[in-house]
């Protein structure tokens, strides 16, 4: 699945792909942990988009599974309305 043209956020539907923990924000002073959803050809970190930015204890429960969303893919996140655990 290809990122969004441009900025302009894209719904999307059925992302499938496994959740793990990893450094984001290059070496910048922004550098931070954060949740990735990996499909295996894109990588983009992973927000409830009720949830909060940084810290969501929420979904620290799907890290190492495999997780199918449903969501708006922004330039580097996927804003998931939906998360299931599939593997």
């Amino acid at each position: 699945m290809a990122g969004p043209v441009g900025d302009e956020p894209r719904r999307v539907s059925g992302v499938t792909g496994r959740v793990s923990r990893g450094p984001f924000g290059g070496a910048s002073k922004s550098r931070h942990v954060a949740l990735w959803i990996d499909t295996g050809s894109e990588r983009w970190v992973l927000r409830r988009r009720h949830g909060p930015a940084m810290g969501d204890r929420t979904l620290a429960r799907y890290v190492g599974h495999d997780v199918r969303c449903s969501g708006t893919l922004l330039a580097h996140t996927l804003l998931a309305d939906e998360i299931e655990i599939i593997g």
